[in-house]
């Protein structure tokens, strides 16, 4: 594990590679087997909001989303500066989050704890957004697409629960 952590943490073009290899790998894995286990389950849930997409294309999104944000934590492998190593810290926390979106969203079949959820990783999206700002704002920029989206699925839930 220290090695993985050791080639995650280089600022060379392979430790980019392996970073969101990584991140949208396991994120693959994860989204593939939800929609496997519970296609028919989750095509068949209602009330849908009409916005809502299909949950292949949440998927195909949180790929592309996860890609942004590991490499947002890649690039803050090339700085020193003070507060670099928790504001990394903070990014990977916000990947886990991401990954494990649709066990609960989706596979929980419950729109409460997919809004619990949704706002727990809202506010890791905001912390890790906060803490690279001062350290690379192109890395926290990376960030700001999973916040927008966050907030998308946040709204449809609500919809779902008729808070809105």
């Amino acid at each position: 594990m220290s090695r993985l952590t050791q080639a995650l943490n280089h600022d060379d073009r392979q430790a980019l590679v392996l970073n969101i290899a990584l991140a949208s790998g396991v994120a693959a894995i994860t989204n593939g087997a939800v929609l496997a286990l519970l296609w028919g389950t989750i095509a068949a849930r209602s009330p849908r909001p009409w916005f809502e997409p299909p949950a292949w294309v949440a998927g195909a999104v949180w790929l592309i989303l996860l890609a942004l944000v590991a490499s947002a934590r890649w690039k803050l492998n090339s700085y020193t500066i003070i507060g670099v190593v928790p504001a990394r810290r903070a990014i990977t926390t916000l990947i886990a989050c991401c990954i494990l979106w649709p066990v609960y969203a989706l596979a929980a079949g419950n729109p409460i704890v997919a809004f619990v959820g949704n706002t727990i990783t809202l506010a890791v999206a905001v912390t890790s957004t906060v803490m690279a700002w001062p350290r690379s704002q192109e890395a926290a920029l990376r960030i700001v697409p999973t916040f927008v989206w966050l907030l998308l699925a946040t709204v449809i839930v609500v919809t779902e629960l008729g808070w809105l």
